[in-house]
C-alpha cells in the first residue's frame, strides 16, 4: 500500500501520463489523416504531395522550434504557462482542421497542433531528466508507449466516428478527446534546477590569456573606454570562441554524428507513419484489414519501447540494441516492398513499428549518455532542431516519390536506402565511444 501511494504521489506520474497523452494524440492525428485521406481528397481535392506536406509540416513544427522552445524553459517563471499553452494548440490544431476549405489551410492548423506538441514534449522531457535522474530510461520509454495506443485506438475511433459524421465531425470530436491532456499538463510541478538560474548555456568564461591577471589587462574601469569599441568586438568573439571550444559540439565531434542520426532516422520515421494506412488501402486491402495491421504495429511499437526501457537499464547499451533494430528494419521494408501479400504486411508492419518505435527512444537515449549532463537541455534543442528537418525532408520526400511513380512500394523502397544511411552512422557513433572524463 506505501508502495502504491509513492508512486501515485511521484512528481514522475503526471510527466509520464502527460508523455503518453501527448504521444498518443501526435501519432493518432497521422493514423487519422491517414484513414480520411481519400474523403479529403473528394471533398477539397487533396493529393499525396499535399498531404506529404503537411503532415511534414507537423512533424517539423514538432521538433524544429526546440532551441526556442528550450530557451524560454530555462526562465523558471514561464514554465506553466508555457506547458499549459502548448496543450492547447493540439487540439485548436485538429478542430480548426475540420473545417478546413483548402489544402493551404489544412498545413497552417496541423503545423498549429505540431507546435503544441513541441512545446509538450520539450516542457516533459527536461523536467523528467531533473525528477526522474537515474531512472529516466524506463519512466521515458513508459511515456513514449503511447505511440501504440494512438496508432491502434484513434484509427478505430475515427473510422467509426467517419461512418455516422464523416470526415469534419470525427476530427472535430477528436479534437475534443485530445484536449483531457489539459489537467494533466496542469498536475505537474516544476522543480528548480541550475539551468533555470542561467541565461544561457554555457559557464562564465575568462576573456583574459593563461597567466595573465585580469588586473593587468585593465587595472581602472575607465580601460574599456580607451580601448574604444573595437576593444569590446574582440571580447564578444573571443568569448564565443571559447564557449564553442567548451561546447559538447567541439569537444565530442561524434555528437554531430547523432544529429545526422536522428535527421536520417526521422526521414523514415515520418515517411512510414505517413504512408502505411494508404499503402495498404492503394494494395486493395479492405479498411477493417488495414486497422489490424495498424493494432499489430501499435502492438510492436508499444512493447518495443517498454524494452528499450528496461533492456538498457543495465543490460544492453543503447547503441547496440539501436544498431540491431536498424538492420532489422531494412530487412523488413524489402520484405514488404517484394512480397506484397496482407499476411507478409502484417508481420513487416509490425516488425518496422517495433524497430522505429525502440529506435525513437534509444535515440534520446543514446543522446543523453554522450552530452555532458549540465548541457543535456541544449544538445536535446539542437537535435530537436535536426529532427525537424527530417521529418519534414522525410514527409515530402515520401509524398513526391509516391505521386511520380503512382506507388507507395517507390516510397518504402526510398525507406529501406535511407535506413542504409541510418545505419551507417550508428557504425559510426557505435565505433567511437565517449572517452571516459579525466
Amino acid at each position: 500500500m506505501g508502495r502504491f501511494h509513492e508512486i501515485l504521489t511521484s512528481p514522475s506520474l503526471p510527466l509520464v501520463v502527460c508523455t503518453f497523452l501527448r504521444t498518443t494524440n501526435i501519432v493518432g492525428i497521422i493514423k487519422t489523416i491517414g484513414i480520411y485521406l481519400e474523403d479529403i481528397n473528394i471533398s477539397i481535392g487533396t493529393t499525396s504531395t499535399d498531404i506529404g506536406i503537411a503532415l511534414g509540416l507537423l512533424f517539423a513544427f514538432s521538433h524544429f522550434p526546440g532551441p526556442i522552445i528550450a530557451a524560454l524553459y530555462r526562465h523558471h517563471s514561464t514554465r506553466r504557462l508555457l506547458l499549459i499553452s502548448g496543450t492547447c494548440l493540439p487540439p485548436l490544431g485538429v478542430a480548426l482542421t475540420s473545417m478546413a476549405t483548402s489544402n493551404a489551410q489544412i498545413t497552417i492548423y496541423l503545423s498549429i497542433a505540431g507546435l503544441g506538441n513541441c512545446i509538450v514534449m520539450i516542457c516533459c522531457t527536461m523536467t523528467l531528466h531533473h525528477v526522474a535522474k537515474e531512472n529516466f530510461n524506463l519512466i521515458y520509454s513508459l511515456g513514449m508507449t503511447g505511440y501504440g495506443a494512438g496508432m491502434v485506438l484513434l484509427p478505430l475511433l475515427a473510422e467509426f466516428l467517419r461512418q455516422a459524421y464523416g470526415w469534419r465531425g470525427g476530427l472535430l470530436i477528436i479534437s475534443a478527446l485530445m484536449a483531457h491532456i489539459i489537467p494533466v499538463a496542469m498536475a505537474i510541478k516544476f522543480h528548480s534546477d541550475d539551468s533555470s538560474k542561467q541565461r544561457k548555456g554555457f559557464r562564465r568564461v575568462p576573456s583574459s590569456l593563461p597567466g595573465v591577471n585580469e588586473g593587468e589587462e585593465c587595472k581602472s574601469s575607465t580601460c574599456q573606454n580607451t580601448k574604444g569599441d573595437n576593444s569590446d568586438d574582440i571580447g564578444v568573439v573571443r568569448t564565443i570562441a571559447n564557449s564553442l571550444r567548451q561546447s559538447d559540439f567541439y569537444v565530442d565531434p561524434v555528437l554531430n554524428v547523432i544529429f545526422g542520426l536522428g535527421f536520417a532516422l526521422c526521414m523514415v520515421w515520418s515517411g512510414w507513419h505517413s504512408f502505411l494506412v494508404p499503402h495498404a488501402l492503394q494494395r486493395g486491402i479492405s479498411v477493417r484489414n488495414t486497422i489490424i495491421i495498424t493494432f499489430s504495429a501499435a502492438i510492436g511499437n508499444s512493447l518495443s519501447r517498454l524494452a528499450a526501457g528496461v533492456l538498457t537499464n543495465g543490460l544492453v547499451k543503447p547503441v547496440t540494441l539501436y544498431l540491431f533494430a536498424t538492420i532489422l528494419n531494412i530487412a523488413a521494408l524489402l520484405c514488404d516492398v517484394y512480397f506484397v501479400n496482407y499476411y507478409v504486411m502484417l508481420s513487416t508492419s509490425c516488425i518496422s513499428a517495433m524497430s522505429i518505435g525502440v529506435r525513437s527512444v534509444l535515440h534520446q537515449l543514446v543522446l543523453r549518455d554522450r552530452a555532458s549532463p549540465e548541457k543535456f537541455d541544449v544538445a536535446y534543442a539542437v537535435d530537436q532542431m535536426f529532427i525537424g528537418f527530417g521529418v519534414f525532408l522525410g514527409g515530402y520526400l515520401c509524398g513526391m516519390i509516391a505521386d511520380h511513380f503512382s506507388s507507395y512500394d517507390a516510397t518504402f523502397k526510398l525507406l529501406a536506402c535511407l535506413d542504409v544511411v541510418v545505419l551507417l552512422l550508428i557504425v559510426v557513433v557505435r565505433c567511437r565511444p565517449k572517452a571516459n572524463p579525466v
